[in-house]
């Protein structure tokens, strides 16, 4: 998948389901970005997909089987975002710590 360079190729990264019960599109928001008016979009989205689905299968499933619905709330930030949350004391790690 290419880098995410329209509005049209961020709504189809969005749309790809990682499990059963998770979208890509569940992790891509962010408060911080939208507040800020920032992207918040991974560079390699083949590579974003392949570890959300791993970590979708391998612990967000079993755990919304065994104690319910979760609600993703920061599943991705880009470098970007997370540098301005970290520089701004907003509960970021450093890029480099991540």
């Amino acid at each position: 998948m290419k880098p995410v360079a329209t509005y049209k190729h961020l709504e189809d990264l969005g749309r790809v389901r990682l499990s059963p019960n998770f979208f890509m599109r569940d992790f891509l928001y962010s408060e911080i970005a939208a507040w800020n008016g920032m992207r918040n979009v991974p560079d390699f989205p083949d590579a974003a997909v392949e570890v959300g689905m791993r970590l979708c299968s391998e612990l967000l499933e079993p755990l919304q089987a065994t104690f319910g619905r979760i609600a993703i709330r920061s599943g991705y930030r880009s470098p970007e975002v997370n540098r301005f949350g970290n520089v701004h004391k907003l509960n970021c790690a450093s890029n480099e710590a991540n």
